[in-house]
């Protein structure tokens, strides 16, 4: 598909060129990060006042009311670490050296993988689309295409099509590989 246009700079995206690598980073922070945090300062803040107004009683209290909150404890944990996730972490795509690599950091994350560039047949954005009840979300995949024809998620949770066109176009110029059709792929 050579027709397709090329695809400028996305924002929370840069890209840095080092001799025979390139990199691609994409930084989390955004406004859903700001929700996100004020829901998790309200959350645990609730804890926070329960268990401070449970240390205020003398005896006589049933176990019930310390150890029922704790499974909101473990949730107030994992809204928390994903907050932090959102302010500090970034996504590092490195394309060199005869590989791919997908690291997110500082705080450990799901999702890190590296393979042999050379195992890459094509590369493809797909559109995710989840609907609950609050409403239907869109994301998008950047996934690779195996010359043994395996499909595998390369990185996920990218806000907007020109995230995922941008880093799909960028590292197949990299590696030369020739942009064809791919069945389910994003199609602008």
């Amino acid at each position: 598909m050579d027709d397709r246009i090329e695809v400028g700079l996305p924002d929370k995206l840069e890209i840095n060129r080092r001799g025979s690598e390139i990199e691609i980073v994409r930084t989390w922070f955004g406004s859903q990060v700001l929700f996100i945090t004020a829901f998790a300062v309200f959350w645990d803040g609730f804890l926070f006042s329960w268990y401070s107004m449970l240390g205020e009683f003398k005896g006589g209290m049933d176990s019930m009311f310390f150890y029922f909150p704790l499974i909101h404890v473990a949730v107030g944990v994992g809204i928390t670490y994903y907050a932090l996730c959102g302010w500090l972490n970034r996504t590092r795509i490195t394309v060199g050296r005869g590989k791919v690599s997908v690291r997110h950091g500082p705080l450990p994350w799901f999702g890190n993988r590296e393979m042999d560039s050379s195992a890459i047949k094509q590369l493809y954005a797909k559109e995710m689309i989840s609907t609950s009840r609050n409403g239907t979300t869109v994301s998008y995949d950047l996934n690779a295409l195996t010359r043994d024809g395996r499909s595998i998620k390369f990185v996920g949770g990218l806000e907007n099509s020109d995230q995922a066109l941008y880093i799909e176009q960028e590292i197949e110029k990299f590696l030369g590989v020739k942009d064809g059709p791919v069945k389910g792929e994003y199609s602008p």
